[in-house]
């Protein structure tokens, strides 16, 4: 028998908070990737013309409905999120997304608070290094996490009583992720690149993540340089 934790709700505040890696089914067979050196190309060009970026053919790609809370502001995020193939455990993902300043995010500073902030990273007392580079010939910032995410695993839910409110957290693997983010500063907003994959997988599809950065072309001015 599973060992599931089965938790009876009895008008109590309860909150309960799961976090798993998206968007691996455990009903999911391995796939059989394509190597990174015989994967090809295509161009992409955003919505509203925002940047336009080179993405690996045949990896899953969602360009709205993006699963952040910040997005339901109103505030404008355009681009697209793939999705590489799974080994089991998760999918190494690649997003190329344009923020534009709003209610949420004030400057792009913002953004990287949020993200080295996380109450998921491994080591939250240590200091993340932001290092300055550059992409298509302008400055960007580039940081590093390490994180860890939960991977659900098959279950049988148990039978349930009328009457009785079940909270249910289903078995689930713990699995380290690396996630590598380079924010560039436009004018009226800012970019993300980002590359995130299980700590055991991360080095076999760095290259794709490469070969993306490479080809982007941003299409929004430059920031103006601060004084």
């Amino acid at each position: 028998m599973n060992r599931t934790v089965l938790v009876l709700k009895m008008l109590t505040g309860v909150f309960a908070l799961a976090v798993f890696l998206s968007p691996v089914s455990a009903s999911e067979k391995p796939e059989s990737p394509v190597a990174p050196v015989n994967i090809t190309y295509k161009k992409y060009l955003s919505e509203g013309d925002f940047f336009a970026v080179s993405i690996p053919d045949g990896w899953s790609k969602e360009e709205k409905d993006f699963a952040h809370a910040y997005t339901r502001t109103g505030d404008k995020v355009c681009g697209v999120e793939l999705s590489g193939p799974h080994n089991g455990d998760a999918r190494p993902t690649i997003s190329v997304l344009y923020y534009e300043y709003g209610q949420f995010f004030k400057n792009y500073g913002g953004y990287i608070s949020l993200k080295t902030g996380s109450f998921t990273r491994i080591a939250p007392e240590k200091d993340v290094s932001i290092t300055n580079t550059t992409v298509a010939g302008r400055e960007a910032k580039k940081f590093e996490i390490e994180k860890f995410e939960l991977i659900p695993l098959p279950f049988d839910p148990p039978d349930s009583k009328e009457g009785i409110m079940y909270e249910i957290a289903p078995p689930s693997k713990k699995v380290t992720i690396m996630e590598r983010y380079i924010v560039i500063p436009a004018e009226k907003g800012f970019y993300v690149l980002s590359y995130r994959a299980p700590e055991g997988i991360a080095k076999e599809h760095e290259s794709v993540f490469n070969k993306v950065v490479s080809s982007f072309e941003p299409h929004e001015k430059q920031a103006k340089p601060s004084r």
